[in-house]
C-alpha cells in the first residue's frame, strides 16, 4: 500500500550531486489524522518513514522493502497546519542486492527526522 497522493504529494524532485532533494506537501486530509489526534494531528511516524521509503523507491524506480533501519531520530512535531511543507534530502546507493538510504526531513527552520536504514528490491 502507498501513502503518495493520500499522505503527502511530491512538489518537485531536484538531483543535487549524490544528493536528491524532494519537496513534499503534507495532505491534511489523509484519514490516519483522525485518531493522531483529533482536533490536533500529528503526522504518525510511521508515515513519515513510508513516505521516506517510497520516496526511495522513486529514485530506484523498483518497488523496495524496509529491511533494517539503523537510525531514526524524531526530533520535532510534524503536523499538517504547521509544517505542510518539508523537504528530504536523500541519498541512495545501491550495494549489492539491496539499497542503502539516508534522508533527513526538514524545512526552513527545523530537522524532524534524521534517517539511515537498509531497503531491499521487492521480487
Amino acid at each position: 500500500m502507498t501513502i503518495i497522493d493520500d499522505y503527502y504529494k511530491i512538489d518537485s524532485r531536484i538531483a543535487e550531486g549524490d544528493d536528491t532533494l524532494f519537496c513534499v506537501t503534507l495532505l491534511s486530509g489523509y484519514r490516519a489524522y483522525e485518531g493522531h489526534f483529533p482536533g490536533n494531528p500529528v503526522s504518525p511516524g510511521v508515515c513519515n518513514i513510508q513516505m521516506i521509503k517510497e520516496c526511495a523507491e522513486q529514485l530506484a524506480g523498483k518497488h523496495l522493502f524496509l529491511g533494517y533501519i539503523s537510525q531514526c531520530k524524531l526530533s520535532a512535531v510534524i503536523t499538517p497546519q504547521t509544517t505542510p511543507h518539508l523537504q528530504i534530502r536523500m541519498q541512495l546507493s545501491e550495494v549489492e542486492d539491496l539499497y542503502k538510504v539516508r534522508a533527513i526531513v526538514f524545512d526552513d527552520t527545523t530537522t524532524y527526522i534524521d534517517f539511515k536504514g537498509e531497503l531491499i528490491p521487492v521480487k
